[in-house]
């Protein structure tokens, strides 16, 4: 009987997942500063959430290295690091660069089809005043087009890469650095199995130089500090 009492007190599956997602989004979108010690009581009264299942959130999002621990210490936000950032957006050019690869040998007519039909859909959604909303639209586009390779373990390491680098996407969107034309020409190269150049496009699109990241990071710093946060 005491096993089944605990077991009543213990936070349903849906619970746990809701509070993970809550703190998840906070991490990526920096509500928490960078380099700031997590109070955890705070945070748990903050959500109306109980501390085991928080701690267990944010254990995950420490594994996620969406933040990080220390003995003695606890939480911690994550810093904007230029060399870290510039090493995940290295990482996403060579994943998604082998997953159109990938894509062009392995899709099948009908799912190429489907994709180009998805970019038709969406390519209009690139409005002039960028939002959050367009920044999903092209997280989406480009995970889609991941999942043509058939190659789930690079569709799981390019989703954790771009919730690290969420924030500093969000500024691409902002100030225009997502380009709309080059996904028509990726689109078409995967299309017509044009491997070579549907590669070289997608590298060309998702890579960025580190005098462009140092730039992202001072500007990101002064966006979070001033309370300037994406919002759905």
């Amino acid at each position: 009987m005491s096993t089944d009492s605990t077991a009543a007190k213990q936070p349903s599956s849906d619970v746990k997942e809701s509070i993970y997602q809550r703190v998840s989004n906070m991490a990526i979108k920096f509500q928490f500063r960078p380099g700031e010690r997590i109070n955890e009581g705070k945070l748990a009264k903050q959500l109306d959430v109980s501390r085991t299942p928080l701690r267990e959130a944010m254990q995950q999002l420490v594994s996620e290295k969406l933040l990080r621990w220390e003995r003695n210490k606890g939480f911690f936000c994550r810093e904007l690091d230029e060399k870290e950032v510039f090493d995940l957006y290295e990482y996403r050019q060579l994943l998604e660069e082998q997953a159109v690869r990938l894509a062009c040998r392995r899709a099948t007519d009908e799912q190429l089809q489907e994709f180009a039909s998805f970019y038709a859909g969406i390519h209009g959604i690139y409005q002039e005043d960028k939002t959050v909303a367009n920044l999903k639209v092209d997280q989406t586009f480009h995970e889609k087009l991941a999942r043509l390779s058939d190659n789930d373990e690079i569709v799981n390491a390019l989703c954790n890469v771009n919730q690290r680098i969420y924030f500093m996407r969000w500024i691409d969107v902002t100030s225009e650095k997502v380009f709309e034309p080059s996904h028509k020409r990726i689109v078409e190269a995967v299309v017509a199995r044009n491997e070579a150049e549907a590669v070289s496009l997608i590298g060309e699109h998702v890579s960025r130089r580190r005098d462009e990241i140092s730039v992202s990071i001072r500007q990101a710093y002064g966006l979070i500090y001033t309370g300037q946060m994406p919002t759905e």
